[in-house]
This record gives structure tokens, C-alpha cells and sequence, in this order.
């Protein structure tokens, strides 16, 4: 059975909040929006709040970031994410200026990453690493931004895309310093 699928419009009263109590509506969005209907049309306001706390763990509660859960109208109805128009536009104005430092530092073979005691200036395989650690996030930066602009429902296809693309930022930010230590103690 999928999300969906259940036909609460023949549920009694008394069954439509025992189903509204135990219902998990992260993993069921579709039948909780459908639910929440039913008992609407049924009793003519709006359902009580849930009271009973969840008597399983959600799946993804022991990840740093869980996945993203497409959300329904009290129809059913698909709604997309929204960014607002400020965060678009400085998530695009960072990812440029982190790509163009990047880009500036790679074609002077000096790129410079500021720290609390001095620090340091990448060169050569380092600073290239590094400029495709700055890609990485250029590029998860403008996956935030284009996830607002798709109106289907694949908000799990852009998370699992940010999180590629951000684990292979993070690989090359670490080869960039060891390329640099390396660097450093063989000269």
C-alpha cells in the first residue's frame, strides 16, 4: 500500500481520531492530509492536535541531516519549497564571490585561506584541490536555489545531489591541505 491510498471517508468519528493519534504524518504525508480531510468534512472543523507521542523513532532521527519530506495541502495537493527572494539572492552573490576568489587565487598560484593565527597561502596541486573544494560549494549553494525554482516533487533528488556534492567538496578540501602539508615538509 502506498502513501495515499486509504479512503478515510467511510471511517466513524471515534476511528478517524484514533487514526489522527497514531498516524506518523512525516512518513504518511498524502494519508494525513487525507485524514485530516475526512475528519473535517465529517465532524466540520478542524482536527485536535495530535497528543500521543510517536510510539516509533522516525527513520532519519539519528542522521546529522534528514532527508526532506514533501509537503500537502490539507487537499493532498503538492506544495514546493520556498526560499525568499534575500536568501536566493545572497546564496548566488556567495557561491560567485567563493568561485571567483577561488578562480583569482588558482590563476595567481596564491590562494590565501585566512585563519585566527596567520593563515596560509595554498599553491599549485593545493590551490587547485581547494579551487574544486570552492566548486563544490558553488555548486551545492546553487542546488539550495534551484530546488526553490522546480515545482515537481523531488526535493530528495536535490538533497541527495547537495549531499554528493558537498561530501566530494569536503574530500577535496581535506586533499588540498594535505597536498599543502605535503608541499610544505618536502620542499
Amino acid at each position: 500500500m502506498k502513501d495515499g491510498d486509504i479512503d478515510y471517508s467511510k471511517y466513524e468519528r471515534h476511528e478517524l481520531e484514533e487514526a489522527l493519534e497514531r498516524i506518523n504524518a512525516d512518513l504518511y504525508p498524502r494519508n494525513h492530509a487525507n485524514l485530516r480531510s475526512a475528519y473535517q468534512a465529517l465532524v466540520g472543523k478542524q482536527p485536535p492536535p495530535p497528543n500521543v507521542p510517536r510510539l516509533r523513532p522516525e527513520p532519519a532521527q539519528f542522521e546529522d541531516e534528514p532527508p526532506p519530506v514533501p509537503k500537502y495541502d490539507e487537499h493532498g495537493r503538492y506544495v514546493p519549497n520556498h526560499i525568499p527572494a534575500g536568501e536566493r539572492l545572497s546564496l548566488v552573490a556567495l557561491s560567485l564571490l567563493l568561485l571567483t576568489y577561488g578562480s583569482y587565487g588558482v590563476w595567481t598560484n596564491d590562494l590565501y585561506l585566512p585563519a585566527r593565527r596567520g593563515g596560509i597561502h595554498l599553491n599549485d596541486s593545493s590551490a587547485w584541490a581547494m579551487l574544486g573544494a570552492f566548486a563544490c560549494a558553488f555548486l551545492c549553494m546553487l542546488v539550495l536555489v534551484a530546488d526553490h525554482y522546480d515545482r515537481r516533487n523531488n526535493e530528495l533528488n536535490y538533497w541527495r545531489a547537495s549531499r554528493v556534492v558537498g561530501g566530494l567538496g569536503w574530500s577535496c578540501f581535506v586533499l588540498s591541505l594535505i597536498l599543502w602539508i605535503f608541499q610544505r615538509f618536502h620542499q
